[in-house]
């Protein structure tokens, strides 16, 4: 981060671009409109700077770049064409947002790859699903240089080539978007009533010629049902790239409300569709999720996040628990272990960027640039997108 940036702090401001059009369309006016934050991300983020940029100057680097692109282009060539919309809004490298999109899977070239790179992103989110008053909460934990550099996409996708899912179809959404990124990747909801956040994890291997899973979480916004929302997950012919989970409800279902995790991890040898755990939480039940792997038995690469997601799971457990509003925002906002707080300050080059709230019997998306011990809410905005 810049120095000019460093002495902006924390600031309480977050652009809303509403926008309507072809998937390029789309993506050229979020590059255009957010110009100014993509370039300066992209100029000062280390990660791509002293990692992704030279993995690409290797053979594997580059194998491994084609490689998923490849497959991309098979797959999901729709997202493409909106990240591609984005590079040339915006003015910077169609390659540059690309890498930041293919992530890990760059930095090994092997199938599957190891890598220790300290990720850009971290995460904790809360299902609290009780009587009468069904919420999710999410801190979006990102590496400091994220600080300040995120926007909101309210989206009309109006290209309908096909009802199948992972194709092209209109869409309406409204995301939380790191600049450069695809929707997707942090909180979001659509025009079906599902609300969902991510969470990453990391597994030890990834793979590259698998699907990035910044492209199966944009897929997942134009998802209408639960199963429709797995099969995106198992992403079958291929499968993720690298670990994410998944937390979500469809709002609009019959009966009463139900939250589901989705653990998902890369293909075990052989198979050609994710590892994926769904947990349903019922009516009476909470939910804590941060950024380690809680069912599926996988190995990760935990030097980053093994302690930080330990405490904060350890935190959450001796709070009370977040049965209402109140009580789930004091949970988040928490800051008794310093090292290792839930609502984080920078602490191992992580801050949490925004921390929002989706009040399901209210039909709105609350979000604090702030903590919200010291700070009032920013913006509220509706998830009813029909």
């Amino acid at each position: 981060m810049s120095s000019s940036e460093q002495s902006l702090g924390r600031r309480e401001a977050i652009p809303v671009l509403y926008t309507r059009g072809s998937h390029y369309d789309v993506g050229y006016d979020i590059g255009r409109t957010f110009r100014g934050l993509i370039e300066d991300f992209l100029k000062n983020f280390t990660f791509l700077h002293q990692e992704l940029l030279p993995a690409y100057t290797t053979q594997r680097g580059r194998q491994a770049y084609d490689a998923t692109l490849g497959l991309l282009r098979g797959t999901y060539p729709h997202y493409l064409r909106e990240l591609e919309g984005t590079a040339a809004g915006a003015r910077v490298p169609f390659l540059h947002l690309m890498l930041l999109h293919v992530g890990r899977q760059m930095l090994g070239g092997g199938a599957p790859t190891q890598t220790s790179s300290k990720p850009p992103h971290g995460c904790s989110t809360v299902c609290s699903n009780y009587p009468g008053r069904p919420l999710l909460g999410h801190t979006e934990d990102a590496l400091n240089e994220v600080m300040n550099h995120i926007y909101i996409v309210s989206a009309h996708i109006t290209e309908d080539q096909t009802t199948s899912p992972g194709q092209a179809r209109s869409e309406r959404f409204t995301s939380l978007c790191y600049a450069g990124y695809l929707p997707g990747f942090c909180m979001s909801c659509n025009q079906h009533g599902l609300v969902f956040s991510v969470n990453v994890l990391f597994p030890t291997h990834v793979h590259v010629a698998k699907t990035p899973p910044y492209f199966l979480t944009r897929a997942l916004l134009a998802a209408q049902t639960l199963q429709e929302a797995e099969d995106v997950l198992k992403d079958q012919g291929a499968g993720a790239g690298d670990g994410f989970s998944v937390n979500m409800a469809f709002t609009r279902q019959e009966g009463n409300i139900l939250f589901h995790n989705a653990e998902v991890a890369p293909p075990l040898p052989g198979q050609n569709e994710s590892q994926l755990s769904i947990l349903t939480i019922n009516t009476g039940e909470h939910f804590m999720h941060a950024n380690k792997y809680l069912r599926l038995s996988v190995p990760e690469d935990l030097e980053y996040e093994d302690a930080s997601s330990s405490h904060r799971h350890a935190r959450a457990q001796a709070c009370p628990e977040p049965d209402c509003r109140a009580a789930l925002l004091e949970l988040l906002s928490d800051t008794q272990d310093a090292e290792y707080p839930i609502f984080r300050e920078g602490q191992e080059g992580v801050s949490t960027v925004t921390l929002g709230i989706f009040d399901i019997r209210e039909g709105t998306w609350s979000l604090y640039m702030k903590n919200p011990r010291t700070s009032s809410l920013l913006v509220s905005l509706p998830i009813n997108l029909e």
